[in-house]
Parts: structure tokens; sequence; C-alpha cells
């Protein structure tokens, strides 16, 4: 199949080969996309014997001699086209002089007529057709017709491109612009006689007129008749350019228009050379120019018209309301495409529900695991819309609303059970690793004694806050710590005592440090201010004073074990307890390695004296006992005794310059030049620590030391101290120590729960706290035992040497770095999260835990403010979760006054200057919350204790109207009561000092309380609009009409109707004014009565169809005469009734209609 036919040179016995355009090279006929040519003979003046089939274009006649064209072939035919195309059917005709048989239907361009002196055409060639009859419709009328008799002639070229080879075809070929003309053709090749030359967009040829008698008369007879054509179609106004408008130009004008229209003149002559190369290669140069233009006109035309220049706009009014319209339009299309964006933004922001974060949290709740986490992680929600949104937007921490936006993740986590579950921590669980037992204990029962009783605690630190009474909060949590048995608590414990060395709580001496004490000095953000300076030295202070407490402690246990061994001795001072202890070591061979000489004195290692008296702290001791010895320390070492007696004198334990100098000479001489074994190694270690020597190597050779002893060493040589006065060996202060303990820390201990196997974390941890990496500690221990972790944040919290982070700006992470890369805590979320063991069950001490976040309030940073709202919001998640409204908000007495909740007792902790204020708002936004979600009892609770009076009768008489909206029969509606304020005894002892909202679940009795109770007090009813008022008391008869049918009262009922004044009963007795005043009342009844009117109705009905049957069965007895009056009287009532139902027909049931007509058949 070729694109454009066969073009090369084929014969006529070829086989038929499918070409895009319709026509097949050959004697067969070959498939078309524009449809199917029929069988031509290749004779000329042969006639096809069948019609040819409808295409694209129409019908296409029997034609002979075609060449094959882009745009369709010429054709001969003597049979009529019989299908119709798009640009209408194209005549048939014959070679020479053809005629037309028949009047060719109209196609879109109308019925184009035969052109007369056939010039090669760009789209299909052109030759002479004669018609008898013109050619009728068409878009654009009758372009005219014109008759020739032509016969080709020998050796002619042919379109743009000319005949590129011999072409022998029988089929027609079909034209996209129009049916083409119809030729007989004889073979030619190019350049040579006898061939025909095929053109790209058709076969044209340039044929000579031959036996023409009058082509003059013919040709201008079809320009005459042209022309007559254009005047019509513009009297029509129709142009022959199609949309362009017209022009009214006279002669003059014409001729100005032609001679720009026209050709320009050449300043020089054309090469005739050019000429003859294009004829020798096929293409005709005035042709190809003529088609080229005719192209781009047509073009041109067809253009659509664009803008506000449109065709019809002939004046400026036109033209300005089509502008005020298109305007108006872009509005409206502005509007509606804003309503979208604000609706997805609605979504997205306020509609958007995490489901697979649900799915989780369902899972936790109840325990349930997935089999796997691909599994789990396989369904997570990346959509918009209902899912999770891909919108990044700000948060900020003003964004509160009743329901909480998805973009904000919550401050309190969803609640599970206790025990073992899944971090919510984004870098918690990237490093909890696979481990079953995640955090902590199994066993939960353990873990569930240990929170309840650090819960305990932390209800006794804010009672002593609110108090202003000192706090030992350090002491109180090691002591639970130690109790708890778990492997790792000693070191949680040696950590919290460390801490009490560091901030200075002594319970012994009373000594405590106030709430908050550290916080300037260790938030300050410049690590190289003054407050920074002292913090750094007051943490090296610490944590050395407890190291050598420690070491003292474990001195005086040894010798209390091994009383015998120690030899104490009648005088049990510090030297007498040191020298006790190095005996116990010689005895159980620990005190130094195997073949090591040490040097005595009287049988004692005076050397081991002097050092472990540093170890525990003890300089002073020290240098008392050196100068006591001084004459056996100067045969041994002359220069030592002033060494550590200025040691000693020095408040930063610091040798003057020219001391510190030679110390360090004679240290360096003797490591380098004593041989090995011969200097005694506490010797050397003496010098180390009063020296500072060789501060690169922090370790005490030849001795037996444990790792407290290594941590001491570290902790004894740091120093804070301006850097000019060091040099460079000397400068080691607690930054490098820091990044010492941490590059231990991932060489040496676990990095996650799965890596731990006895408990070592805790080791680590205690190094860290000892350190000042406060951060970094509370995050590493979080994994392991999370409980440990978050009261230990607490105690650091509370001395104000904890960095918190902004939770509404650092994401879901434990751990965060500041913009000067400080270590922050997520301690907001991390106390928040924690609750969730426990707040379902005692949402009081879930209280006491999230009011602890206001402890960051003063952050005189910035943050102190975010952390203020952060307790706020985490309390108002608590009050939305738990449903303890009683309790955390407040309850009411009988007489309608309130009683303080949990958040408002705790008021003066939670960084608010007015907590009423922030207990009502609270109060607001869980009150709207509850309506919304269809708790009644709890809207009425929480929008009393709000003082918003008037929306509790509203909200109590919309659920009244419900309970009465019933059908009679039916189960009773009944309300979900609220949480008691208390249980078990406490309850029973607040018996009557509280209404006890919680046993209501009637609404008839809670409208019939809440009105009850404000019809009392003047302070509650003045609050109450008269329409809600009149309102709830209108359907609390109707609840009594209700019950009083139930009952069969019927007469009692009918009493209690009229009373209400809404329906026409005995007053109207058929006064058609009466009962239009009774229907026009209906609009202006409260919604919740105005519902009830058909169930009125209805009860009407059925009163008074009963009371008549009563009455009709004698069981009235009295006169018959008053009787018959109150049958009437009732009757009188269902008539009067119909009427009243047909003046609000839109506004009833149909079901009324017909009870009422039935009751009024009866």
């Amino acid at each position: 199949m070729s694109l454009f036919g066969n073009l090369g040179g084929a014969t006529t016995s070829a086989p038929a080969t499918n070409t895009l355009f319709g026509g097949t090279a050959g004697n067969t006929i070959g498939t078309s996309l524009f449809g199917t040519p029929t069988t031509n003979t290749a004779q000329t003046g042969t006639t096809a014997t069948a019609p040819a089939t409808g295409g694209l274009f129409g019908a296409n006649p029997a034609t002979t001699q075609a060449t094959p064209s882009l745009f369709g072939g010429t054709a001969t035919a003597t049979a009529p086209a019989t299908g119709g195309g798009l640009f209408g059917s194209t005549p048939a005709a014959t070679t020479g002089t053809a005629t037309a048989q028949a009047g060719t239907t109209g196609g879109l361009f109308g019925n184009a007529g035969t052109a007369t002196d056939a010039k090669p055409s760009l789209f299909g060639t052109g030759t002479t057709t004669t018609t008898t009859q013109p050619a009728t419709g068409g878009l654009f009328g009758n372009l005219g017709t014109t008759t020739a008799n032509q016969q080709p002639a020998a050796g002619t070229t042919g379109g743009l491109f000319g005949g590129l080879g011999n072409t022998s075809t029988t089929a027609a070929k079909p034209s996209l612009f129009g049916a083409p003309a119809t030729s007989t053709q004889q073979p030619a090749t190019m350049g040579v006689p006898g061939t025909a030359s095929a053109s790209l967009f058709g076969a044209t040829n340039n044929q000579a007129p031959a036996n023409n008698s009058a082509p003059v008369n013919q040709t201008s007879g079809a320009f005459f008749d042209s022309l007559l054509a254009r005047n019509k179609k513009q009297a029509e106004g129709e142009t022959a350019l199609g949309d362009l408008p017209s022009l009214q130009l006279g002669l003059g004008d014409l001729r100005q228009r032609l001679k720009k229209v026209g050709p320009a003149t050449q300043g020089r002559p054309i090469d005739g050379k050019a000429h003859y190369f294009l004829a020798a290669s096929g293409v005709d140069p005035g042709a190809a120019i003529r088609d080229l233009g005719a192209f781009g006109l047509g073009a041109q035309a067809e253009r659509p018209q664009t803008g506000y220049g449109a065709r019809d706009e002939v004046d400026v009014e036109t033209y300005l309301s089509n502008l005020q319209q298109k305007t108006t339009l872009s509005m409206i299309s502005d509007g509606l495409e804003r309503s979208v964006r604000d609706f997805d933004s609605f979504l997205e922001e306020n509609v958007t529900m995490e489901w697979e974060a649900q799915r989780k949290r369902i899972y936790q709740h109840f325990g349930i695991q997935p089999r796997n986490e691909a599994e789990r992680a396989s369904g997570a929600a990346r959509e918009g819309g209902f899912g999770r949104s891909r919108r990044r937007g700000s948060q900020t921490p003003h964004a509160t609303q009743n329901a909480r936006s998805g973009l904000q993740r919550s401050i309190i986590g969803s609640p599970s059970r206790i025990g073992s579950h899944a971090p919510e921590f984004s870098d918690v669980e990237k490093d909890a690793g696979t481990s079953v037992s995640t955090f902590g204990s199994v066993e939960d029962r353990f873990l569930r004694e240990k929170q309840e009783k650090l819960s305990e605690q932390v209800r006794y630190v804010n009672d002593a806050r609110q108090h202003r009474e000192p706090v030992y909060i350090c002491r109180d949590f090691a002591d639970l710590e130690s109790r708890s048995g778990d492997k790792h608590a000693p070191h949680i414990v040696d950590a919290y005592r460390a801490m009490m060395e560091i901030v200075g709580e002594n319970p012994h001496l009373g000594q405590v440090p106030k709430e908050r004490a550290f916080a300037k000095k260790y938030l300050d953000p410049s690590t190289s201010s003054k407050n920074a300076v002292d913090m750094r030295k007051q943490i090296l202070d610490g944590a050395n004073r407890y190291l050598e407490k420690q070491f003292f402690d474990e001195v005086n246990a040894l010798i209390a074990k091994y009383p015998q061994d120690a030899n104490l001795g009648g005088k049990p001072d510090v030297v007498s307890k040191i020298k006790a202890y190095i005996r116990l070591r010689i005895a159980r061979k620990t005190l130094v390695p195997d073949n090591t000489d040490l040097q005595s004195v009287n049988g004692e290692y005076i050397w081991a004296v002097v050092f472990y008296l540093l170890r525990a702290g003890f300089v002073n001791e020290a240098a008392t006992y050196v100068n006591d010895m001084q004459h056996h320390f100067r045969s041994i070492d002359r220069t030592f005794p002033g060494y550590i007696n200025s040691y000693a004198s020095s408040e930063d334990r610091r040798l003057k310059r020219q001391m510190q100098d030679r110390c360090t000479s004679e240290y360096n001489q003797r490591i380098r030049n004593a041989p090995e074994g011969t200097i005694d190694p506490f010797r050397m270690a003496c010098y180390k620590i009063i020296g500072r020597c060789d501060v690169s190597n922090r370790s005490l050779d030849n001795l037996n030391t444990d790792v407290n002893d290594w941590i001491w060493l570290q902790f004894n040589l740091a120093r804070e101290s301006a850097k000019e006065l060091e040099t460079a060996g000397e400068s080691y202060g607690l930054p490098e120590l820091q990044a010492s303990i941490k590059e231990i820390g991932l060489k040496h201990f676990p990095k996650s729960p799965a890596e731990d196997t006895n408990g070592s974390f805790g080791m680590f941890f205690f190094m860290q706290i000892l350190a000042g990496m406060f951060e970094e500690a509370i995050a590493y221990l979080y994994p392991f035992s999370y409980v440990d972790a978050v009261h230990f944040a607490i105690a650091l919290t509370y001395y104000g040497l904890l960095r918190p982070a902004d939770a509404f700006t650092t994401g879901n992470e434990l751990l965060s770095y500041s913009t000067r890369g400080l270590p922050q805590i997520n301690f907001g979320r991390m106390l928040g999260y924690y609750t969730r063991d426990f707040r379902a069950a005692n949402a009081a001490s879930a209280v006491d835990y999230l009011v602890l976040i206001c402890l960051n309030a003063d952050d005189a940073a910035g943050n102190g403010q975010a952390q203020a709202q952060l307790c706020h919001e985490a309390l108002r998640e608590l009050v939305l979760e738990t449903r303890e409204f009683s309790k955390l908000i407040g309850d009411i007495k009988p007489d309608g006054h309130r009683i303080p909740g949990v958040i408002e007792q705790r008021g003066s902790l939670i960084a608010l200057g007015h907590e009423q204020e922030f207990v009502t708002q609270i109060t607001h936004q869980a009150a709207t919350y509850a309506d919304d979600n269809g708790r009644t009892t709890d809207a009425v609770l929480l929008y009393h204790l709000a003082g918003d009076y008037d929306t509790v009768i509203a909200i109590v008489s919309r659920a009244l109207s419900e309970a009465i909206s019933l059908e009679i029969g039916e189960d009773p509606l009944r309300l979900v009561p609220i949480k008691p304020r208390a249980d078990g005894e406490v309850a029973n002892a607040q018996q009557g000092t509280s209404l006890s909202l919680a046993a209501i679940d009637d609404p008839v009795e809670l409208a019939r309380t809440m009105m009850s109770m404000y019809e009392r007090d003047a302070m509650f009813l003045n609050h109450v609009r008269d329409q809600n008022r009149i309102a709830c008391n209108i359907l609390l008869k109707m609840s009594e009409i209700k019950d009083m049918i139930q009952r069969n009262e019927w007469a009692q009922a009918i009493d209690v109707i009229r009373s209400l004044d809404i329906l026409p009963t005995d007053d109207c007795m058929g006064d058609p004014a009466k009962i239009r005043s009774y229907a026009s009342k209906f609009s202006s009844l409260p919604q919740p009565v105005a519902i009830n009117v058909p169930n009125l109705l209805m009860w009407t009905i059925i009163c008074c169809t009963r009371q008549r049957e009563r009455l009709l069965t004698g069981q009235f007895v009295g006169n018959t005469g008053t009787a018959r009056e109150m049958l009437a009287r009732l009757k009188q009532i269902t008539v009067d009734l119909t009427t009243y139902t047909s003046q609000l027909r839109y506004r009833l049931p149909p079901h009324l209609i017909e009870a009422l007509a039935r009751a009024s058949a009866d």
C-alpha cells in the first residue's frame, strides 16, 4: 500500500494496491479511505457499467485513464454519480465533448461547474465538461459552468512536481476539494513524448484546446456567469472569501487594489533557464504560483473569527453588548472556578480524614497486629479529597478548630492500650527496630503499677506547685525508680542522683532550687555567653561531685561488708577509711595488676592514699596528708607537695602557669626516661590529675579501674575557661567531653531495643546525663523505656534543663535541632502520647501531665507562648476525647450553680491570666462538638457551664421535639447520659451535691429538670429568650398529651390541646375567619413546635373519634341532650380541622387529609 498511490512506472497487469486517498495502480480496484471506486476501463470513450459507491467526498463517477493524486485524480464516466458527498456530487464527463446526464445534487460548496480551458491544477486535473442543467443548491451557490472541446496533447507536462514516471491506472481518484473533471490521457513520460506526468496533488495536464468551435464565447459566458454569481452572493451577504467582511469599492479603488494584489515587477528579467529546468522536471511555474495563491487565499478565508471583532458586530452598540456579555460570562466562569477551588480547599483542610492512620489507631486500640509491615503500609493514603491531603500548608498554633484539621497531627495521640504499642514519633519508629518488646517491660501489670505510682507523684508535684511548696522532684522519682525492679533501674537512679548534684537538690540540708531555676542559663542560645559558660561549669562540677560521692559510698560499703579485712580501727576519719579500703583491695589482689611495684613508707602506700583521696573528692584532706608526710614525700619527690598545695588552694583546680609547665615537664621526663615498672602508677596518676598532664591520653595506666573511674577521670580533667588561657594541648572542656561520650556510645552501647539484652543502655544514658547531653539522653532512653524517659524529662523541665521544641513547626520527631544546631525535645507531644495508656480510665491524671507542658511557658526566646498554646490545645483534645465533662470542666449543683472541674482547679498552672475565660472557651468548643455529635446531655451540661442558658433550652426543646415525633407505641427516645463526676464511694459521698445528669436519659425528664431549675432562678431565666421558653413549655404539654392518649384519656387530652391554642377547637364553630387566623399562626410557630403540629392534628383526630365512639356506645352517663351536643361539637372540631388542613395543604402530610376525611365521614 502506498501513501500517494503508485507513482512509479506500473503496468496494467500489476495487482491492485491500496492507497490512502483512493485509487489503485493497475487494473483491479483497491480499497480507499474515502470510498471504493468502481472498476474502470483504460480505453477512451468507454463507459462504466456500475455506479461508484459513496466516499467521504461523494460518489466517484466511472472514469478512464486516471493518474494517482494526493487529493484525487481525474476520471471519465458516462453513468451519473449517485452518492452525495461533503462537497456535493460530481458530474461525470467524457473525453472531448462531455455531457452531464443529470443534475448533480447539493454539497457543502454547491455544484461546482466544469471549468473551461483546462489548466494544470495544484489540487486535481482541470478539464472541460459541458452540462445541460444548472447545478443546484450549495453553501456558496452556483459557481458557473463553461464548455469546451479539448483533447490531450502528447508530451505535456504535469502539475506542481510533474510526471514522476510511467503510470497507467483505471480507477477513479477522488479529490479532496471536489470531483475532478474527466479527461482522456495518453501515456507520456517526463520529457519523452507519449508519457503522461503524475502530480503529487493530482494528475494535472497541460492540454491544448482541440476541435473547439467557439472558445471565446464560451469563456466569456462563463466569466459573466461567475460575476453574476458573485454579485448575487454579495447581495445575500455572502462573499467569495467566506466570513471576511465585504467592501464596497469604486472602479478606481478596485484598480489600485488590483495593482497591489498583482505580482510585483521584478528589477531584472527572469532567467529562462529556470523555466526550462522546471519544465523538464515536470513542474509548471505558473500553475504552481496560482495553486499556492489559491491555497493561501482559501486558508485565509477559512480562519475562524476570534476576539471581539466578529462579523456581526457592525456598530458600536453591538460591540459593547458582546463585550459586556463576554465579560459577564467570564466573571461567572471565574466565580465557578473560585467556588471549586474553595470547596476543594475546604475538603482538604477541614474534612480530610487520614483513613490509614485511623485504621492503625483502631488496630492499636484493639491490639490487632497486621500480618506484616508491608501490608500495613501498602494502603497508605496518598490521595487528596477525603484521603490524605497532599498539601503542605503552614501549620500555625492558632489553627484550632472544633474539628481538628487533617493537616495538624493530634497532640495527645490516638488512645491505645497500656504496654507494648507502636510509637508515634517518626524518628523513634525508625530507630525502634523489629523487637517485639519495644517498650520497657513485657509485663503490663508491673508497668501499670509503676505508672500509677508515678502519676500520684506528678499530682503531688502539681499540688506543691500551686501551694508554692518546695519539691524534691529528682529524689522522689529516684525513690520510685529504685523500687521498680527493672534491670536498668540502677542506672536511672544514678542519673537522678547525678542531677541532684548538678542542680543542688539536697534534702538533708533542706536545699532545693526553685522551679525553672536554670532555664535562663541553659536556654541561652549563645554558646559563648556567660550564662552558657556558667552552666557548663555547673554541669562539670556536679558530675564530679556525684562521681566522687559515689566512689566514697562504695568505699564505705566495702568496709562495712568486710570489717575484719579492712581493720579500720577506732578513728574513722577519711584518711583511715581510704587506708582501710587500700588494705581490702590488697587483700583481694585487686589494687594493681601483678608484677607492679608500689612505693611504701612504713607499710603505707602513700601514693595510693593520695590518689584515692583525690578520687573521693577530698582534695584538702589529700593536701593535709602530704603535708603531714612531707619529710617522706620530699625524700621521694620534693616538688610534689608544692603542686598539691597549689591545686587544693585553687578554686577551679588549676596550677599556676609556671608550676603547670614544670609539672608537665617532669611528668613527660619520667614517662620517657624511667625504666618500665620502676615508677609507681599511682604517682603518675596523681601527676596527671593535679597537673592535667597528657590530656590527650585520658586513661589510668597500670591500674585496676572500672568504668566509673574512667568516667571520673574524663570529668576531672575537663575545664571550662577562656581559650586564650590554655595551650592547644590543654584545651579540653565539656563540648570535647560530649563528643567523646557520643563516640563511645556509637561503638559500645546498643542503638535500639533489639540490640539490648541486659539493660546496658541505662549506663550510656547515665553517661549522657553526666555530660549535660539532656536532650540526646531523653531521645536515647525513649525507645527502651518511654515511662522513665517521660518522667526524667519532667524533672529536667521542672528545673529548666530541657530545651523544648515547637510542636507546631518541628513535625512529629522526638529529637530535632534548632536553627543554631542546638538539640531540642518535643516535650509537649511526648507527654500527650504518654497519656494514651491511662487517660480513658483516669482523665484527671492526664490533666496533671498535660499542665506540665506549661512549664516551658517562660521561655524568653519566643517559644513560651507556643508552649502555652500547645498545652491548651492538648487539654481541648483531652476533653473532647474522654467526654469526662463533669470531671474535667465541672458539674452543676441542684440550684444550678457550677462545681469547678479539674482543669479549672489547675488554672493557675496553665499560664492563663483569666482561668475562667479559658474554661469558658474550651467549654463552648466541647459543647459545640458534643452537640454536633448528637450527645444532647453532654451539650446541655457544657452550655450550662459556659453560661449559654438560652442554647440549653433550645437543645432541650430539639431533643424533646424528636421524642414527641415518634409514633405512639414506638420505643421512647433515649439519650446517652454523661459520665459521672466520681465513681464508687466518692460518688456516694457526693450524692445530693450535684445535679447528676449522668442518670438522665429521657428527653422529657431532662427538659422538665432544666426548665424547673431555670424558672426558680431569675438569673438563669433572664438569659432565656421567650420564644425558646414558650416552645419548651408547649412541647412539654405535647408530651403530656401523648401520655394521655396512651392512657386512653381522650377528653383530658382534648382539653390540653385546646389550652395550647394551636388548632381550631370549640371556639371556632365553623367560622372561616377564626380558622384562617389559626392557619396564619402556623408560620410563626417555633420550629420544634411546628414539626409536631401534624402529630398534634392526628392526636386530636384520634381523641375526637374515640370520644365519639365512647359517647355513642353509651359509656357516657348523664343527660342525653348534653351527649348529643358533645357529639356535635366533636364533629364540628373534625370539620374545622379539615378546613384548617386545606389551608395548609402543602405543609402537612397527605395521610392527615385521609384521616380527617374518614373522621368526617363517620
